[in-house]
């Protein structure tokens, strides 16, 4: 399977690749290599509609079979830290002060429920394009 350039409709597209859950190797491994195809180059916009099923397909395929686990609240506020380039001092207002924030980056404190909200509308507010949840924390 590869990606195709010309302007076929989403239909077409569907047809073509005949998108359906993910239900083994092979199948996890022939979308991967389509969505890897389609990373390299201009989508239209029926290619980018299914560019996003194949990737909601391999999501849930991995979540199944390649589970990681639930993360620490700590290891996502400091990966989200660390990809955006935050620095402690920009979440004392989300949690009151200084020693607040390092204590909970230093695992000595749980994030709170209101903590966990204020944080997501802080990343979600300063760099678009994330969706992060107080779920996530």
């Amino acid at each position: 399977m590869t990606p195709t350039s010309s302007q076929q409709t989403y239909t077409d597209l569907l047809i073509q690749y005949q998108p359906k859950p993910i239900k083994t190797e092979q199948d996890y491994n022939k979308a991967l290599t389509v969505v890897e195809g389609m990373m390299s180059g201009e989508l239209t916009e029926a290619e980018t509609a299914l560019f996003e099923l194949l990737v909601l397909l391999i999501e849930n395929y991995e979540s199944l079979h390649y589970s990681m686990g639930k993360s620490k609240p700590v290891a996502t506020l400091e990966s989200l830290m660390h990809e955006f380039d935050v620095q402690p001092t920009s979440l004392v207002g989300v949690f009151g002060s200084a020693e607040i924030v390092r204590e909970v980056l230093n695992g000595q404190r749980q994030v709170s429920q209101s903590q966990a909200e204020s944080l997501a509308k802080f990343f979600n507010d300063h760099y678009s394009g994330l969706s992060v949840t107080a779920l996530d924390f």
